[in-house]
């Protein structure tokens, strides 16, 4: 079986290094659906001795299932931890001795990714983020260490982009007793939603200014406009412009007493003038 087709039995990723905390819970939630977690438990009665053949056989069947459960959900690396046993109960607990954040090692370096976390715009939303603040708190907890409430708060508004830095200078203010985890959520997720909002905004400002600037001429494709006027394709002809078609019709006159174009022989200067000279002769 593939390592994909392993994964895909779980609604929830397989027990590894940092997620114990919300594997066993998720753990146990699968267990509990399939009827095995009291074999968990220890709470689990045996069939009477007067059970039928079938009982028996589903009583055998949720013990051996509340083995593999657990089996399947842990990652291959560490499912020899408890391959030596066929025991639900014997394989969780031997998960939690060996993944329980109980050591100071181990508290040490849940403190530090805790206080390493960063928010990331472009993979989580800010609700997403405080979750799992929130989350990492509780391994914490878990751990034998109690974080003080207003550390956790300080963390949720410790690394937020610059869109959040009013809020942030707000909440500094407020009130010691309205300075807690889920207030500070809710106030992000609130911020959050108005700075989508101004964003969809600004994009759909700059998209009509974007559209009005393509749709303008600068001075230079004006002139140029101006100089194609004269001539306008349309169709497969060309549509001239009237002063062109006025100004070829007087140059295709031809005046028969010049012998030159341009003009007619009634408004041919040199025949004026020459008759000028008889009529002075006269």
């Amino acid at each position: 079986m593939s390592e994909s087709a392993e994964t895909s039995i779980f609604a929830f990723p397989k027990l590894s290094d940092f997620n114990y905390g919300s594997w066993k819970t998720d753990m146990k939630v699968l267990l509990m659906e399939k009827g095995c977690w009291q074999f968990i438990l220890g709470t689990e009665k045996p069939c009477s001795e007067g059970a039928s053949d079938r009982e028996q056989l589903a009583y055998e069947l949720r013990k051996q299932r509340s083995y593999t459960t657990i089996y399947m959900g842990v990652e291959r690396k560490y499912q020899a931890l408890i391959a030596d046993t066929e025991d639900g109960k014997t394989a969780w607990d031997t998960l939690k001795a060996n993944f329980e954040p109980s050591s100071r090692a181990r508290l040490a370096s849940l403190v530090d990714d805790f206080f390493s976390s960063r928010f990331d715009v472009n993979e989580e939303t800010i609700g997403i983020y405080s979750k799992k603040i929130v989350e990492k708190n509780q391994q914490i907890k878990e751990a034998g260490f109690k974080m003080p409430d207003i550390l956790v708060c300080f963390q949720l508004i410790r690394f937020l982009p610059p869109e959040y830095d009013n809020l942030v200078q707000i909440l500094y203010r407020i009130k010691d007793e309205e300075f807690t985890v889920d207030n500070i959520t809710k106030q992000l997720i609130t911020e959050s939603g108005r700075i989508q909002l101004k964003l969809k905004d600004e994009d759909r400002v700059q998209s009509v200014t974007d559209a009005y600037t393509a749709g303008g001429r600068n001075p230079e494709e004006n002139r140029q406009k101006q100089k194609n006027t004269a001539t306008n394709s349309y169709g497969s002809g060309t549509v001239m412009d009237p002063g062109i078609r006025r100004n070829r019709r007087s140059s295709s006159n031809f005046c028969k007493y010049c012998k030159r174009k341009g003009h007619s022989e009634d408004g041919c200067f040199k025949k004026k003038e020459s008759q000028d000279k008889s009529f002075c002769t006269e």
